[in-house]
């Protein structure tokens, strides 16, 4: 029997790939996250209606009376992929992934506003360490939109403001049922992502990039969020918490090991920052 702890670690560390497997993909940001989700809906509909042919129709009638918010989960969750695989495509995916890590830290900030949650001095002291470390990171280059480097870190923290924006608007979903919210944000992340790719992109894609596409959905989308929800069972939120730092780490390493990119002394320095900060404030907890 697997342990909830390793299969929390597993898939913090298939998420972590996530970013090489865009590099070889050959699509752009929009049309990887298209085609993700796109195809990640298509398995869980499969998945979840192999044994009950009405799930579809009472997964719908659970989610109905907070359709509006779901719907803006998966537009948000739709744009926070686009801009993280942008990201991974213009930058090193160290710069990419550390300034995406920023999202916890923006919960917290985000909170203040909508969740009407307090900001404490010591809140507000780590809040700027992650900003100084996402600065160490972000200025170590040309700072012009005209940089690809730049334009790439830019990415990145857009990712980050709407990957907060999928967390804020995850608590007000929290009686929803994971399988249904699963589906119908990933349907409603393609509704939105569709008129978007056939305007600014297109649909063509290649028989390869399709396939790196299915691999990503399957393995990232599919097989490790079932195997974390699964681990989240037996595991205690702040623990789940804390491994969920694996997955950037690991981004780092497999980038190192696989694309040889090395991460500058800036860039580890601000990204002990980021993660120093969030980690702090994820124990304060």
């Amino acid at each position: 029997m697997i342990s909830g702890r390793v299969k929390i670690i597993v898939s913090m560390a298939i998420w972590g790939s996530v970013g090489i497997f865009a590099r070889y993909s050959n699509l752009s940001g929009l049309k990887l996250a298209f085609y993700r989700v796109l195809l990640g809906s298509i398995i869980f509909l499969f998945f979840y209606t192999l044994n009950d042919s009405g799930w579809i129709k009472k997964a719908f009638s659970r989610i109905k009376p907070k359709v509006h918010l779901v719907f803006l989960l998966g537009a948000v969750l739709g744009l926070n992929w686009v801009f993280f695989f942008s990201a991974v495509l213009y930058t090193d995916i160290a710069k990419a992934t550390l300034i995406y890590y920023l999202a916890p830290v923006i919960v917290v900030m985000l909170s203040a506003t909508f969740l009407k949650e307090e900001i404490t001095i010591k809140r507000a002291i780590l809040i700027l360490i992650a900003f100084l470390g996402a600065f160490v990171i972000g200025t170590q280059g040309e700072i012009s939109l005209k940089s690809k480097d730049f334009l790439g870190i830019t990415f990145a923290f857009l990712g980050a403001l709407f990957y907060a924006g999928v967390t804020i608007l995850g608590r007000y979903l929290r009686d929803i049922e994971s399988s249904y919210l699963t589906f119908f944000q990933l349907f409603f992340s393609m509704l939105v992502l569709f008129p978007l790719v056939v305007v600014f992109d297109g649909l063509e894609a290649s028989t390869y990039s399709l396939s790196v596409v299915g691999i990503i959905a399957i393995v990232h989308t599919a097989f490790a969020l079932l195997i974390y929800m699964d681990g989240l069972k037996e595991v205690e939120a702040n623990e789940a918490a804390l491994l969920g730092y694996i997955d950037p780490l690991s981004a780092i390493v497999y980038a190192l090991l696989i694309l040889g990119e090395v991460p500058t002394l800036r860039t580890i320095i601000g990204g002990i920052l980021i993660l120093m900060a969030s980690i702090l404030d994820l124990k304060m907890r």
